[in-house]
């Protein structure tokens, strides 16, 4: 069970979204409990969030997006993320890549040359 999860999509302008899960983990298991009751079902919002953040990245391929999710302490909230991209985004970048699960990449990874 994670404590504190984020998913974290950014381009080469910066980052563009910070989105909180860990709201969402327990969705599915409730959703289960709710098909065993024979009440209505609702689908994981979750699911959409991160299909509209892949979609964004494909439909803007020449922003170079990439999408992590990662797992953090609980003293890395929101406004400590913010902070942190907006103080060293390269670091952040970095820092996500390195210990963060990879949803979506295409970052480039050579600058473009012109012949």
């Amino acid at each position: 069970m994670t404590k504190n999860a984020y998913i974290f999509a950014w381009d080469e302008f910066g980052i563009e979204s910070i989105v909180p899960i860990t709201e969402y983990e327990h969705w599915d298991k409730q959703q289960l409990m709710n098909m065993l009751k024979d009440q209505e079902r609702k689908r994981n919002p979750l699911d959409l969030i991160v299909r509209n953040l892949i979609l964004r990245a494909q439909v803007n391929a020449q922003r170079h997006y990439e999408i992590y999710a990662i797992d953090c302490s609980e003293d890395m909230d929101e406004k400590f993320w913010r902070r942190s991209w907006a103080e060293d985004p390269q670091a952040m970048a970095d820092l996500i890549r390195d210990r963060g699960y990879k949803l979506f990449s295409a970052r480039r990874t050579k600058e473009a040359v012109i012949k």
